[in-house]
């Protein structure tokens, strides 16, 4: 078999917001590639917000060890001489690597090994998805897509919210569908605020899937569909209060659908535990190519054939910097959650811009306040079969100790594996725990 294509499509802030996730958007393009391919059901970003979770992606490597913490439009950038990227990898092994619509790991993203760069910005335009789909479309077509196999990702501005105060998904290209038919998560509540924001978030959502639907078609006209990997996934969870920015499942369990007829069983859901940190090694395995000896992650291309192989207890996430510094880490089994913070704190007290914003900002809606703990705290301990939306917090009920202890001894056995400096911070200076309940306590 000749080396496969690899197409990746990397949209902003799309969490699991699927119909292969049991979601009900209309998003018929991205549910062919689940039927057509493989849905990992269990797979999860390694940070909080776009540009760190990116950079794990690109690397095989959690961000604190590349140092890469941050957003790139505040100052932050891949050190990709010291941490090669899976583009700089493949175009090494003989692929050529190519980049339409965005990205967000490095002020310069021939940097991060792309050959062949072709951005909106560039041409005067906004970085919607069509722009990017576009040009790569109009690629696929010529004959240079011929030449030798190539790694290309699609970026985009959707499906992040566009604008601010409020913060939504306006554009007169998005159809809604009516705030009755969302299905809101158990992280949210179910307030006229959340659903009307929900519909807007689905109508991003299906004009992203449109847009991959043109892409698809250009595979199938150009012949090249049964040779190339397909993937879409995203960089972590959902604009939302509990969601983007934060280590909750909202903000961390992605959606990660692969299709390659050539080499992968069609309609297959793996349920292993997979992260962002194994794109590299798994993208190695199938394609064929070196990864760094230094790389984080664990292949699970064995799992997405269905042919066994290991798979992981735990995974692992962080978040460092947002908006503001935030040190959080956690490691999540299948059925618990435990997180450890650097800062003591609760839901409400960090909220990036576009939260704040929001139609459902908690501080203006007593809902919103009241559906979460406002206790600040040092670590938390969910049981995820039987609350979801993590919303108990269990960490001192005995009844958990031993699964406690467990995932505690597996933070910090991956802290010291890692070399991560979180297992050395110190911070003396506490906020109030029931500050919240003192100033605007919650009902009875």
């Amino acid at each position: 078999m000749s080396k496969p294509n690899v197409l990746v499509f990397v949209p902003h802030d799309l969490g699991d917001f699927l119909p292969a996730y049991g979601v009900p958007v209309t998003a018929p393009n991205t549910e062919r590639l689940a039927g057509e391919g493989v849905v990992c059901t269990n797979h999860f970003a390694v940070g909080t917000v776009c540009s760190p979770s990116r950079g794990g992606l690109m690397t095989g490597c959690y961000p604190h060890t590349t140092k890469f913490m941050g957003l790139v439009h505040r100052g932050w950038a891949l050190d990709t001489e010291n941490y090669p990227t899976i583009p700089m990898q493949m175009r090494a092994a003989g692929w050529q690597t190519c980049l339409f619509g965005g990205q967000h790991e490095h002020p310069d993203p021939k940097k991060l090994g792309y050959d062949h760069v072709e951005l909106p910005g560039e041409k005067g335009e906004k970085n919607y998805i069509e722009n990017g789909v576009r040009d790569a479309v109009a690629w696929l077509r010529s004959e240079a897509a011929k030449e030798k196999p190539f790694y290309l990702s699609i970026g985009s501005g959707e499906v992040h919210r566009f604008g601010l105060k409020p913060s939504g998904w306006e554009r007169d290209c998005y159809s809604y569908p009516d705030p009755a038919d969302v299905a809101v998560p158990p992280w949210l509540p179910d307030t006229p605020e959340i659903r009307l924001e929900l519909s807007q978030f689905y109508g991003a959502i299906n004009h992203f899937d449109r847009e991959v639907g043109k892409v698809l078609g250009a595979l199938d006209e150009t012949g090249l569909a049964d040779n190339t990997i397909v993937i879409v996934t995203t960089d972590h969870g959902a604009s939302f209060i509990h969601g983007k920015a934060t280590v909750y499942d909202g903000g961390t369990k992605i959606a990660c659908i692969w299709r390659w007829p050539q080499g992968l069983p069609s309609g297959r859901r793996c349920g292993a535990l997979t992260s962002h940190v194994d794109f590299m090694s798994t993208l190695a395995e199938l394609c064929g190519f070196e990864t760094p000896e230094y790389q984080e992650g664990q292949s699970f291309a064995a799992r997405l054939k269905g042919d066994g192989g290991g798979e992981r207890e735990y995974v692992f996430a962080e978040k460092n910097y947002t908006n503001y510094y935030d040190p959080t880490r956690f490691a999540r089994s299948k059925n618990y959650k435990y997180i450890s913070k650097g800062l003591q704190t609760s839901i409400f007290d960090f909220q990036i811009p576009e939260m704040e914003l929001s139609h459902h900002d908690f501080r203006s809606h007593r809902d919103v306040y009241e559906f979460y703990s406002n206790l600040r705290c040092r670590e938390e301990f969910y049981d995820i079969q039987a609350d979801p939306g993590e919303l108990l917090n269990l960490i001192d009920d005995p009844a958990f100790s031993a699964e406690l202890a467990k995932h505690r001894a597996a933070l910090n056995d991956h802290l010291e594996k890692t070399d991560d400096p979180f297992r050395h911070l110190v911070n003396d200076l506490d906020m109030q725990a029931d500050g919240y309940p003192m100033a605007r306590p919650q009902r009875k």
